[in-house]
């Protein structure tokens, strides 16, 4: 009887075992279906975001829009009157940087000599440069507005940019300030106020100043396109854009 007894206790707890196996299955099966159920949605809603667009077609983009903008430029100076004395300007500070680089006149005659032409090089520009910068901005920010964020150059690199924000267009204000970094309007309108208002010694040194700090700008948001994990560079930052591929 009491071997009988321990045959039937050792069946009923190898029954218990079993039942609490088959049950800790159940709850690992249902812990892991719903952690599964968790993660789909979202890597559904990554997968539907829209692809940033690598550095490459966007410099190619950019290439041809620029070529495009200088052509469409040249074209509208061919009728405005220019000024007689440029050309004049032009060909005494070319013939100041041959001087310097054959060693003809130092450094210091160089400076001096360049404060006084670039002055007047740049103020018998002034209305090529104003007109530069209004068809920059209409290519670059009212086209591209009105081509739901596109110009022909990102057109044909397949690539457009868009808001940051899912929930919102972006505005005529973001294509603005987008341009005012990466196309230099910033600098170029900076430099047409310096030019009518400063006098010819501090306009050399403050020009030189903006394009300097313009530069740094034009490389840092470069190395933020190639290098950030989003893509977006300093004017997409400040502008609230991104560039994306136009699948």
């Amino acid at each position: 009887m009491p071997k009988k007894k321990e045959i039937v206790e050792g069946t009923v707890l190898k029954e218990k075992k079993v039942e609490k196996g088959k049950k800790e299955k159940v709850e690992k099966e249902k812990v892991k279906q719903e952690s599964k159920s968790k993660v789909e949605p979202v890597k559904e809603k990554q997968d539907s975001q829209p692809r940033k667009a690598y550095f490459f077609p966007r410099l190619i983009a950019y290439i041809i829009d620029f070529t495009i903008v200088t052509l469409i430029l040249s074209f509208i100076l061919v009728f405005v009157p220019a000024n007689n004395n440029y050309d004049d300007y032009l060909k005494e500070y070319e013939q100041i940087q041959m001087d310097y680089l054959e060693n003809k006149i130092t450094s210091d005659e160089y400076i001096n000599k360049s404060v006084e032409v670039v002055y007047d090089l740049d103020y018998s520009n002034v209305m090529s440069m104003v007109i530069g910068v209004v068809v920059f901005i209409l290519y670059f920010s009212v086209f591209q507005f009105y081509n739901k964020g596109q110009t022909l150059g990102k057109k044909l690199m397949k690539i457009r940019v868009v808001s940051d924000n899912p929930d919102s267009e972006l505005s005529m204000n973001q294509y603005i300030f987008r341009s005012l970094i990466i196309n230099s309007l910033a600098c170029k309108i900076l430099i047409i106020g310096m030019v009518l208002f400063m006098s010819r010694d501090i306009y050399y040194y403050a020009s030189l100043s903006v394009q300097g700090i313009q530069m740094i700008l034009v490389i840092v948001c470069a190395f933020m396109v190639i290098y950030s994990a989003s893509g977006r560079g300093l004017h997409d930052r400040i502008a609230g854009t991104r560039v994306v591929m136009d699948d």
